[in-house]
């Protein structure tokens, strides 16, 4: 009986660090495309892109990533960006635990709440500089000149 008992408990014990472990497994991305003129090519579909951000011709797709490193140590994959009229920028979060706000300087949009892995997207039509700060973390900002 005590036998039994053990061995139940231990069945238990590897379903529940086998279904820990499944929940905490980081899912694969998609290489960047070759041959694009993109720096980065996006990796996975644009989520988040609101209808009147959504491009009307062929324009490249770039993406800014947020980095967490640490409390004290933030960035952006680029701090700046030169693209053409109708290209797309997605910014990522890479933070897994929180939020990253995303403010533009010139309300192309309401602030956006970023959380790890769900993108948002902006085509750029309107030639221009554009720029692009993250709520509460001075040093992560972005200029876009669109030509």
């Amino acid at each position: 009986m005590v036998r039994l008992v053990k061995g139940k408990n231990l069945v238990l014990l590897l379903l529940f660090v086998f279904l820990f472990a499944s929940g905490c497994a980081e899912e694969n991305t998609k290489p960047a495309a070759e041959g694009s003129n993109a720096s980065e090519a996006l990796a996975e579909p644009q989520d988040n892109v609101s209808q009147d951000n959504v491009a009307s011709g062929s324009g490249e797709n770039y993406i800014v990533y947020l980095e967490y490193y640490n409390a004290t140590t933030q960035s952006v994959s680029r701090s700046e960006l030169d693209i053409s009229a109708g290209d797309t920028v997605s910014w990522w979060s890479k933070k897994r635990q929180g939020t990253y706000t995303l403010v533009s300087e010139e309300n192309l949009f309401p602030d956006q709440e970023l959380t790890y892995r769900v993108p948002y997207s902006c085509t750029f039509n309107n030639p221009g500089t554009y720029f692009f700060t993250v709520k509460d973390v001075p040093e992560m900002n972005v200029t876009i000149r669109v030509s």
